[in-house]
């Protein structure tokens, strides 16, 4: 049950929009699925696609940007991992199975962004219960 939630979108502070979205597809295999104009000072508003995950990005807040994370769940980070460091991607945590059940990695994006590469582990379960503290 789901209880009137239906899924969440993260939406990444940016400097520019159009820069973004182009380090997106060409460094990250997303697709740019918009930008629009969202303000008459010429502010502009962004989307991207890779699979199921959508990234939004907004110039409104520039100040902040570099201050987002975004954790994506992928089948298996080995790959993209992979993928990333030939395409020169900034890793800035290397690929390794976490504490609490996910075998994962960071990459930084153009504007200093966080976003977490992740999958789950085969024993995340009990890899949870054993480091519960409440």
């Amino acid at each position: 049950m789901n209880n009137g939630f239906l899924g969440t979108t993260v939406i990444l502070p940016v400097k520019s929009v159009r820069e973004t979205t182009k380090f997106y597809e060409s460094m990250l295999g997303f697709d740019i699925t918009g930008i629009w104009k969202v303000s008459d000072k010429g502010a502009e508003y962004g989307s991207v696609r890779r699979g199921d995950v959508i990234i939004e990005f907004g110039e409104g807040r520039k100040k902040y940007s570099g201050s987002g994370v975004c954790l994506i769940h992928v089948d298996n980070a080995d790959e993209i991992y992979s993928e990333f460091k030939s395409k020169g991607v900034e890793v800035v945590g290397d690929l390794s199975d976490r504490d609490y059940g996910n075998r994962d990695f960071r990459v930084k994006d153009n504007n200093g962004n966080i976003l977490i590469i992740s999958h789950s582990l085969n024993n995340q379960n009990e890899l949870l219960q054993t480091n519960k503290v409440a």
